[in-house]
């Protein structure tokens, strides 16, 4: 009999604890509690508006972190409690490399 593999998940919460305020001051829309990953507004403009009352080198540290931890890493699901949701590698990648990319525009806006 042949069993099906499941794939392990990995979480991510310690690269957003650091910053969890930032985090939650996405949550436009509800509460991630309630809405998961829905609650947030992921736009630029949004993550530059806010990021601006935080440390945003600390922030897209803890991106590139979680980058790097989720690229090496072999599990198929990551899953985070802090923005309730539990996703494919890839679609969370994608959306944390989208995130870093507003956080260096931010960042680069108040260097120049």
């Amino acid at each position: 009999m042949k069993t099906k593999k499941t794939s392990k998940v990995i979480y991510i919460d310690q690269f957003l604890e650091n910053n969890k305020e930032f985090w939650q001051d996405l949550e436009i829309y509800c509460v991630a509690e309630c809405c998961g990953i829905h609650a947030f507004d992921f736009s630029k403009e949004n993550i530059e508006k806010t990021i601006s009352s935080y440390n945003s080198k600390n922030i897209l540290s803890d991106i590139n972190e979680a980058i790097a931890f989720i690229e090496d890493n072999y599990s198929k699901l990551i899953s985070s409690s802090i923005l309730n949701h539990c996703v494919s590698k890839t679609n969370l990648l994608n959306f944390l490399k989208i995130s870093s990319k507003s956080c260096w525009v931010f960042l680069y806006s108040t260097i120049v």
